[in-house]
């Protein structure tokens, strides 16, 4: 694993440093490096190549109680490296694409057991096909933790079966304009099964009764279609 490869290389780095510090104190701690020391100088911090007499002198100089000691007893930093696997190819995280990104990290975060999640918009630079695989890890999720998200999807909200929904409207005017009214104001709130809220999602989300039902009926048509 990467973590242990990086774990070996400190420790035979560590032990490079220590070999070299114990060769100059053995040697008298001259002025000058020794030979021997210069030697191994050049094959710990420039292996295959060499450095100048006056690198090498700089470094052996510096080999003294407080920066070999600062060397051992270093500890290394944890970093995650991310890879999206496509088609079987890594590619570097930064180099995929939006979509790819948030899928993937849309993904990881579905698929933790920590606390609360709160995600704005989760449909952003998605696909449906991405979509409705997001919204079978909400479905999963939700069971043990609790998500918050906001959306325009309706995928997401009724496909992710939703227990609650919190319909948001733009503010009203102010009645008295001594009192501001707030900032953020409900339209409809309460499970996908009351009726207002079901009103609000057909409205908003699915553009309106007509829409549906004119999907509802092309979608039917051309699964007779294929039946044909």
């Amino acid at each position: 694993s990467i973590a242990a490869d990086r774990d070996e290389g400190l420790a035979t780095i560590r032990n490079s440093i220590v070999a070299i510090y114990k060769a100059k104190i053995l040697a008298g701690s001259p002025a000058d490096g020794p030979d021997e020391c210069l030697t191994m100088i050049n094959a710990v911090f420039l292996p295959g190549r060499d450095l100048t007499a006056n690198q090498r002198q700089r470094i052996y100089t510096n080999f003294i109680d407080s920066s070999v000691g600062d060397v051992v007893s270093a500890v290394p930093r944890d970093f995650i490296r991310l890879m999206y696997i496509s088609g079987g190819r890594p590619i570097p995280f930064e180099k995929a694409s939006p979509g790819q990104q948030a899928s993937a990290l849309l993904e990881l975060l579905l698929k933790q057991s920590a606390g609360t999640l709160i995600i704005d918009q989760p449909e952003d630079d998605l696909d449906n096909r991405v979509i409705m695989r997001i919204v079978e890890l909400i479905r999963t999720s939700k069971n043990s933790r609790q998500l918050i998200f906001t959306s325009h999807n309706p995928n997401v909200v009724v496909n992710g079966d939703a227990d609650k929904v919190l319909a948001l409207k733009s503010p009203e005017a102010a009645i008295n304009p001594n009192v501001k009214p707030p900032k953020i104001q409900l339209d409809a709130d309460g499970a996908i099964e009351t009726s207002a809220v079901r009103t609000i999602i057909t409205t908003i989300m699915e553009g309106g009764q007509p829409a549906f039902d004119l999907r509802s009926r092309k979608y039917w048509f051309d699964r007779g279609s294929e039946r044909m």
